[in-house]
């Protein structure tokens, strides 16, 4: 065993026998057996500093090849896999969170929903609707950057606090649905609530970075613990998992004129653009990992500014016709007669991002 630069030992990857697989590498024309996560739904379950969060980083860069030796080479993953978290204060426009959010005070609805200063659950809600809308197929959630009210929520709260009271259904009683309706699969470290043993296909636990098959254990402890609940309230049951109809996902159209800058454009970090009069925040996207990609979406969020849609097309559709103009012409598309040097491919779903967390009034309407 190695030790990194502050002395602590490292651990290799080890699969669960359940989970190994062996891949054909065509390039090197040889095998390579490792851990494959089927589609579905994953915990990732263990104590604090166990490697929970780590392994859940490496996968969400596993949508991206690695230099040799990186160490990381053969960690890959469902190129249409979105990291998903709680954004306290990002803007949202004309999204249907109804899904996970309703029943608001004073019969305000969530169906068209737009905010300037969204909450953790709100924001999170619409990160995932719009992961969805571009065409995700999996998840990756941490429920360290999650936002708590909108992952849980158990028997007690919901009995001290009525269903007509409360506007946010939480994510384990809809990850089911999720995956069942939508096709999209979740990958989720859990260290706090054991309600989403209920609804998972599979579960695995990190001890000391070791990575163990704790599927039918947990399977048995939630099955004990819900004959229990059943067994003390008569005919009470347990309810805070029990999986709901997901919903509808509503198309939106971006409004061309709204993405024309008012003023210079200029890439300030990795996360944030200078777009004319408005700073553009893209924290939230953690699987940026170069100013070069930022550069590039920065040059396609100007494309679209430039381009005639007037809500007409769909962002599935304005995304995937950069995409492919991408695909035929290379990223010098992006600023064409420019030369420009510093440009490196982003995914679709990163240049989505930036077009929703762009804070201009009207940028989007839903599809009609």
């Amino acid at each position: 065993p190695g030790s990194n630069k502050n002395n602590t030992p490292l651990v290799k990857f080890a699969s669960p026998e359940s989970f190994r697989t062996t891949f054909t590498l065509p390039n090197l024309q040889t095998t390579i057996t490792g851990m494959g996560i089927p589609q579905g739904i994953t915990l990732i379950v263990g104590g604090g500093f166990h490697g929970k969060s780590t392994l859940l980083s490496a996968l969400q860069v596993g949508v991206y090849n690695k230099i040799p030796g990186d160490g990381r080479e053969f960690v890959v993953c469902n190129n249409e896999a979105v990291k998903i978290r709680a954004e306290d204060g990002r803007c949202v426009s004309a999204v249907n969170i109804s899904p996970f959010i309703g029943n608001l005070p004073f019969g305000k609805t969530t169906e068209c929903f737009s905010s300037m200063d969204a909450s953790g659950s709100t924001s999170q809600a619409s990160n995932i609707i719009e992961a969805i809308e571009v065409g995700a197929t999996a998840l990756l959630v941490d429920e360290d950057t999650c936002a708590t009210n909108f992952m849980i929520r158990d028997d007690k709260m919901m009995e001290l606090v009525a269903k007509d009271k409360e506007p946010i259904t939480p994510f384990v009683r809809k990850v089911r649905s999720l995956y069942t309706e939508k096709g999209v699969s979740s990958i989720l470290v859990i260290g706090g609530s054991g309600d989403y043993f209920d609804v998972a296909d599979h579960v695995v636990m990190m001890d000391c970075y070791t990575c163990h098959d704790v599927t039918e254990r947990a399977k048995t402890i939630a099955t004990n613990a819900n004959k229990a609940i059943e067994a003390s309230n008569g005919n009470l049951h347990h309810t805070s998992s029990a999986p709901l109809p997901f919903g509808d996902i509503t198309p939106r159209c971006p409004v061309g004129q709204s993405f024309k800058a008012k003023g210079k454009v200029a890439v300030r970090a990795t996360n944030v653009i200078s777009y004319g009069d408005v700073e553009l925040d893209l924290s939230g996207l953690e699987q940026i990992v170069s100013t070069s990609q930022t550069n590039s979406i920065s040059s396609a969020l100007q494309k679209i500014g430039s381009s005639s849609t007037s809500g007409r097309s769909t962002l599935l559709e304005v995304i995937a016709s950069i995409d492919a103009t991408l695909d035929r012409d290379g990223l010098d598309a992006l600023a064409p007669g420019q030369f420009h040097g510093g440009l490196a491919r982003p995914r679709s779903f990163e240049i989505a991002g930036a077009v929703n967390r762009l804070r201009v009034d009207g940028n989007m309407v839903q599809k009609k």
